[in-house]
Protein backbone atom coordinates (compact mmCIF):
# COMPACT_ATOMS: atom_id res chain seq x y z
CA UNK A 1 0.00 0.00 0.00
CA UNK A 2 1.33 3.48 -0.89
CA UNK A 3 1.89 5.73 2.00
CA UNK A 4 -0.82 8.46 2.77
CA UNK A 5 -0.32 12.22 3.69
CA UNK A 6 -1.67 12.65 6.65
CA UNK A 7 -2.23 16.62 5.99
CA UNK A 8 -3.74 16.09 2.30
CA UNK A 9 -5.63 12.69 2.48
CA UNK A 10 -9.53 12.74 1.99
CA UNK A 11 -11.75 10.76 4.69
CA UNK A 12 -12.33 8.45 2.44
CA UNK A 13 -8.60 8.31 1.48
CA UNK A 14 -8.03 7.22 4.79
CA UNK A 15 -10.53 4.52 5.34
CA UNK A 16 -8.42 2.66 3.24
CA UNK A 17 -6.22 2.14 5.92
CA UNK A 18 -6.48 -1.04 8.11
CA UNK A 19 -7.04 0.78 11.59
CA UNK A 20 -9.03 3.86 10.02
CA UNK A 21 -13.01 3.91 10.30
CA UNK A 22 -15.18 6.58 9.07
CA UNK A 23 -15.51 8.05 12.57
CA UNK A 24 -11.79 8.18 13.26
CA UNK A 25 -11.16 9.74 9.86
CA UNK A 26 -13.44 12.41 10.79
CA UNK A 27 -11.41 12.79 13.83
CA UNK A 28 -8.56 13.29 11.67
CA UNK A 29 -10.09 15.89 9.73
CA UNK A 30 -11.98 17.67 12.22
CA UNK A 31 -8.25 18.32 13.78
CA UNK A 32 -6.44 19.65 10.78
CA UNK A 33 -9.27 22.35 9.94
CA UNK A 34 -9.37 22.94 13.89
CA UNK A 35 -5.32 23.00 14.83
CA UNK A 36 -3.53 23.11 11.56
CA UNK A 37 -1.62 20.49 9.52
CA UNK A 38 0.58 17.81 11.57
CA UNK A 39 3.93 18.66 11.86
CA UNK A 40 4.81 14.61 12.19
CA UNK A 41 2.60 11.58 12.16
CA UNK A 42 3.38 11.38 16.27
CA UNK A 43 0.94 14.07 16.56
CA UNK A 44 -1.98 11.59 15.57
CA UNK A 45 -2.12 10.84 19.18
CA UNK A 46 -3.58 14.04 19.72
CA UNK A 47 -6.84 13.22 17.42
CA UNK A 48 -9.75 11.02 19.45
CA UNK A 49 -9.31 7.46 19.30
CA UNK A 50 -5.77 7.35 18.40
CA UNK A 51 -3.85 6.26 21.29
CA UNK A 52 0.31 5.16 21.43
CA UNK A 53 -0.01 1.93 20.18
CA UNK A 54 -2.25 2.59 17.28
CA UNK A 55 -0.35 5.26 15.85
CA UNK A 56 2.62 3.51 16.29
CA UNK A 57 1.06 0.71 14.40
CA UNK A 58 -0.48 3.02 11.43
CA UNK A 59 3.15 4.93 10.76
CA UNK A 60 4.24 2.31 8.20
CA UNK A 61 0.74 3.91 5.84
CA UNK A 62 0.99 7.90 6.41
CA UNK A 63 3.83 10.07 6.21
CA UNK A 64 3.72 13.86 6.62
CA UNK A 65 5.09 16.65 4.16
CA UNK A 66 6.08 19.82 5.30
CA UNK A 67 6.07 21.83 2.29
CA UNK A 68 7.63 25.12 1.37
CA UNK A 69 8.64 27.19 4.43
CA UNK A 70 7.81 30.89 3.76
CA UNK A 71 9.60 33.67 5.69
CA UNK A 72 8.97 37.69 5.97
CA UNK A 73 11.18 39.86 7.86
CA UNK A 74 9.58 43.23 7.19
CA UNK A 75 13.35 44.81 7.90
CA UNK A 76 14.50 43.55 5.10
CA UNK A 77 11.63 46.03 2.95
CA UNK A 78 12.13 49.00 5.37
CA UNK A 79 9.40 48.16 6.89
CA UNK A 80 8.59 48.60 10.64
CA UNK A 81 7.68 45.37 11.95
CA UNK A 82 5.55 46.65 14.88
CA UNK A 83 3.28 48.38 12.63
CA UNK A 84 2.30 45.10 10.59
CA UNK A 85 -0.73 43.40 11.92
CA UNK A 86 -0.87 40.17 9.27
CA UNK A 87 0.89 39.03 6.84
CA UNK A 88 -0.17 36.20 3.78
CA UNK A 89 0.13 35.01 0.63
CA UNK A 90 -1.85 35.73 -2.55
CA UNK A 91 -1.56 33.73 -5.59
CA UNK A 92 -2.78 30.98 -7.86
CA UNK A 93 -3.79 28.78 -5.12
CA UNK A 94 -6.76 31.17 -3.83
CA UNK A 95 -7.09 32.93 -7.01
CA UNK A 96 -5.23 36.24 -6.05
CA UNK A 97 -7.73 37.18 -3.84
CA UNK A 98 -6.27 39.02 -1.27
CA UNK A 99 -9.10 38.89 1.56
CA UNK A 100 -8.57 34.98 1.38
CA UNK A 101 -6.49 34.32 4.50
CA UNK A 102 -6.08 30.74 4.08
CA UNK A 103 -2.29 31.15 3.80
CA UNK A 104 -1.21 33.28 6.55
CA UNK A 105 1.62 33.80 8.15
CA UNK A 106 2.50 33.61 12.04
CA UNK A 107 4.68 36.38 13.45
CA UNK A 108 7.38 34.83 15.65
CA UNK A 109 9.06 36.23 18.38
CA UNK A 110 12.23 37.64 16.29
CA UNK A 111 9.35 39.90 14.18
CA UNK A 112 9.76 37.84 11.31
CA UNK A 113 6.46 36.20 9.49
CA UNK A 114 6.76 32.34 8.64
CA UNK A 115 4.21 29.86 7.53
CA UNK A 116 4.87 26.39 5.81
CA UNK A 117 2.42 25.59 2.51
CA UNK A 118 1.57 22.65 0.34
CA UNK A 119 1.61 25.01 -3.37
CA UNK A 120 2.52 22.46 -6.44
CA UNK A 121 5.59 23.26 -8.69
CA UNK A 122 5.78 26.63 -10.24
CA UNK A 123 2.88 28.63 -8.11
CA UNK A 124 2.74 31.98 -8.50
CA UNK A 125 2.53 34.23 -5.05
CA UNK A 126 2.90 37.48 -3.58
CA UNK A 127 3.50 38.54 0.20
CA UNK A 128 0.30 40.85 1.13
CA UNK A 129 0.99 43.02 4.42
CA UNK A 130 -2.17 44.57 5.99
CA UNK A 131 -4.11 44.57 3.08
CA UNK A 132 -7.89 43.62 2.03
CA UNK A 133 -7.25 44.48 -1.97
CA UNK A 134 -4.81 44.98 -4.80
CA UNK A 135 -5.34 48.93 -4.35
CA UNK A 136 -3.46 49.50 -1.51
CA UNK A 137 -0.43 48.38 -2.76
CA UNK A 138 0.88 46.27 -0.19
CA UNK A 139 2.77 43.32 -1.21
CA UNK A 140 6.21 42.34 -1.62
CA UNK A 141 7.83 40.84 -4.91
CA UNK A 142 8.18 41.76 -8.21
CA UNK A 143 5.19 39.78 -9.59
CA UNK A 144 6.08 36.24 -8.73
CA UNK A 145 8.03 33.51 -7.35
CA UNK A 146 8.60 29.95 -8.43
CA UNK A 147 8.67 27.17 -6.25
CA UNK A 148 9.89 23.36 -6.46
CA UNK A 149 8.37 21.06 -4.53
Amino acid sequence: MEKVNLNKASGERLTDIKGIGPAKAKNIIKYRKNRGKFSKVEELRKVTGFGQKLTARLKKFLYVQEGQKFVFDPQNYGLNEEEIREVHLVGEMNDWDPADKTYALKRNKDGCWTGNFDLSQGTEYKIMYDSENWEEGQHIGDGYENFTV
